[in-house]
């Protein structure tokens, strides 16, 4: 049952060795300090220890003895003096969150000991009830010591895959595997985290939160098309916008998509206010409000009228304008315009037989009707058979929070600008909770509060760990809501560093609050990080190709038709409009052709692919999302999927085609056989083989060749013969985990 080595004199070791960091100044100050209870201290200011919410502040007393006090118990003028002072470099605040990780392990481990010690004597259970709980006690105590630290290997392998979304390339491990330097795991976070992959990995985790879909609507009407939406997303990951401003953003967006690219969130949920605002709570609150839309809901303090009053912020907002004066495009009168425009192809006889129309034109130009508009008038009303006594059924309710701060509708322009003030408010209770919460899943792969969407009102005794929950919550608010400097301290801690917990959480840990993280728990590659893997073993430059629609989408929904005088004309803006959105461009800016693929298939990123993709595709077999609810990608296998692993094209065809990179690499690079099995799998495992390996893959390399062949026949025998090592190799549970 015990799977670790680990000592107990370990884990208290570990408890009190935490980082403590001091700040000292240049000359001490003698000040007066309250606590927030209103008693006065006089002392010299000499520093601070620790990091966030749990730092507290240095002070010499006037008889020279020195104090540490919590910086948390002191009144707010303190706090604000102190604020500047307390470390932020991710070294500091890695060390204080496994100091609190270690910290609730312990607790955990003496408390999960006592316990079994007492166990034969507890009447309350009987002989199997014992034996039960004996075994529980036994896992949960083995879950509580954390894991060994992750070699070198298992560790690049690991941030390259959650910073980057893919395994590092042969070039990217060796170079990471060869350094000397000291900090070369800070250094590699560094890197990932200003790369362009670390925007397309994010986008891809937001893509299915967002329900980011080729076409924009719920039903994915292609006509309103998503790239500059998806762009902006991809573009506010990789310039680190703040969250907090990114979530105000996407929640105050006025007018088009192709001029303010923020609206395709509102945009996805177009006709449908009150759906609208369930997603908004469940994505940026972490709370699933959505009972309350008909009822007073059963287990939240969330209650009917609370549901309306919070819609009725959005009252006023339309994402369906109507009106020809709405539909501009250098005309003043779309019906006119379109009229127009259908005379001039039928005219010169681009249309079909006893057609007066084009099938298109009208659609299309009738999309630039679509925008995010305020209308100044509350169109929410309760429900025609609402049936509590707070109001009447059908009546206008106006705006109002259900908890945290009173909301003050005349400061702002709009009652949406209060709302997404309110909820984006370091204020909020549930907000920067939520958003932490998420992050830490990412790179843990379980939250401290499970599941993500059901954030309890409450978090004492519900958090796995409810002073690292307000640690990471301080934490992210002094950090300015920077998703980079979020991922930077934890990635940097020794709680992430650790080997992958092996051992899953049971439901009743998760209840409980008993599980403190002993590592990032084992999980398979989600579908985008195992099709971009594949593409890293197949091209040479994984991020080469993007997608850039988005200027080309506005310059051709912007298009001045009344300049559109002839069929040709016509017929040119129709071909542009066909083109624009979801353009592949290689990074030397040209347009990347049909040709352009490895084995018949483009092997390209999944965030520069159709969003989803279509439902036969690799990607959707192995998880991902088809946008049409929240978080609805999948890990779980299927036979499906080991019959796409063993004869699948992409495994068969692609991965082991000539053309693919690694391929390329081992059958014409230089080196021996040796050399070459090596590359193999440090390229698909990211370590190098046993001794017992690397026999058995240099055998497998070995072609059965006609001495009397070709050498163009002998050349394939050899890249036949080393595709199938790296089959194999993509077909082992160590290459679709993430150790």
């Amino acid at each position: 049952m015990m799977k670790k080595t680990v000592s107990r004199q370990c884990v208290a070791a570990l408890a009190f060795g935490a980082l403590i960091l001091s700040t000292s100044w240049a000359s001490a100050e003698m000040r007066q300090w309250t606590s927030s209870d209103g008693r006065k201290l006089q002392a010299e200011f000499v520093g601070t220890s620790g990091a966030g919410s749990t730092a507290s502040v240095k002070l010499k007393l006037p008889d020279g003895k020195e104090v540490l006090y919590p910086v948390a118990n002191l009144s707010e003028a303190d706090r604000v003096f102190v604020q500047s002072n307390l470390p932020k470099d991710p070294a500091a605040l890695a060390a204080a969150i496994d100091a609190l990780v270690v910290k609730k392990a312990k607790e955990s481990y003496r408390g999960l000991q006592g316990e079994l010690a007492a166990l034969p004597g507890n009447q309350d259970l009987n002989n199997d009830e014992k034996r039960k709980r004996k075994e529980e006690i036994e896992r949960e105590m083995a879950m509580a010591i954390p894991n060994e630290r992750t070699n070198d290997n298992q560790f690049v392998r690991r941030v390259y895959l959650d910073i980057a979304g893919r395994i590092p390339t042969y070039q990217e491990a060796e170079a990471f595997l060869n350094s000397s330097s000291r900090n070369k795991r800070a250094e590699l976070i560094d890197k990932l985290l200003d790369s362009e992959a670390f925007g397309m990995r994010m986008y891809n985790y937001f893509a299915d939160l967002f329900r980011i879909r080729e076409g924009i609507f719920m039903m994915g009407n292609g006509d309103l098309k998503a790239d500059p939406y998806i762009e902006y997303v991809k573009n506010s990951m990789k310039e680190d916008k703040p969250y907090d401003v990114m979530v105000k953003e996407l929640l105050t967006a006025t007018g088009k998509v192709w001029d303010t690219p923020a609206s395709g969130y509102l945009l996805a949920d177009s006709g449908m206010r009150l759906c609208n605002l369930s997603n908004t709570f469940t994505v940026f609150m972490g709370t699933e409000i959505t009972c309350a839309q008909c009822h007073d809901h059963p287990f939240e303090e969330v209650y009917q009228m609370d549901f309306f009053k919070m819609a009725s912020f959005m009252g006023g907002t339309e994402t369906r304008a109507r009106g020809g004066n709405m539909m501009m495009m250098g005309s003043s009168n779309y019906r006119e315009e379109v009229a127009r425009m259908n005379k001039v192809l039928k005219d010169a006889g681009k249309l079909r037989e006893n057609e007066n129309q084009d099938r298109n034109l009208g659609q299309w130009i009738g999309t630039n009707s679509i925008q995010v508009v305020d209308t100044g008038k509350n169109a929410v009303k309760l429900p025609h058979d609402y049936k509590y006594d707070d109001g009447e059924p059908n009546m206008t309710v106006d705006p109002g929070a259900y908890f945290g701060n009173v909301v003050d509708l005349e400061k702002y322009e709009t009652p949406r600008q209060a709302f997404a003030d309110w909820l984006a408010s370091p204020e909020n209770p549930r907000f920067t909770i939520n958003t932490v919460n998420r992050l830490w899943k990412i790179a843990f792969g379980v939250a401290q509060i499970e599941p993500v969407y059901n954030i309890p009102g409450h978090l004492d005794g519900q958090a796995q760990n409810y002073e690292l929950l307000t640690f990471l919550e301080s934490m992210m608010k002094d950090l300015d809501y920077s998703v980079k400097d979020f991922f930077r301290v934890v990635y940097n801690t020794q709680t992430y560093q650790r080997e992958a917990e092996t051992m899953t959480p049971s439901l009743t840990q998760m209840d409980k609050g008993t599980y403190h993280f002993p590592g990032p728990i084992l999980r398979r590659m989600s579908a985008e990080q195992l099709w971009d893997s594949l593409v890293t073993l197949t091209t040479p430059d994984p991020e080469a190709v993007m997608r850039r629609g988005a200027d080309a989408y506005r310059n051709v929904m912007n298009e001045d038709l009344a300049g559109l005088k002839t069929a040709a004309q016509i017929e040119g803006w129709k071909e542009r409009w066909r083109k624009a959105g979801g353009s592949l461009y290689s990074d030397e800016g040209g347009m990347v052709g049909r040709d352009d693929n490895v084995g018949g298939e483009k092997m390209f990123r999944a965030s520069e692919l159709r969003q989803p993709e279509r439902a036969d595709h690799f990607l959707r077999m192995f998880g991902q999302s088809d946008r049409q609810l929240i978080e609805n990608q999948f890990t779980v296998g299927s036979s499906p999927q080991v019959m796409a692993l063993l004869n699948g094209k992409i495994t068969n065809a692609v991965l082991t085609s000539p053309d693919a990179y690694l391929i390329k690499e081992i059958a014409f690079g230089e080196g021996s056989k040796r050399d070459k099995v090596d590359k193999v799998f440090l390229s698909v495992l990211g370590r190098y083989p046993t001794s017992d390996e690397k026999s058995k893959a240099q055998s497998g390399m070995r072609a059965k060749r006609d001495r009397d062949a070709s050498d163009k026949s002998k050349e394939a025998a050899e890249i036949a013969a080393i595709g199938d090592v790296i089959w194999a190799l993509v077909n082992t549970r160590e290459f679709m985990f993430i150790q």
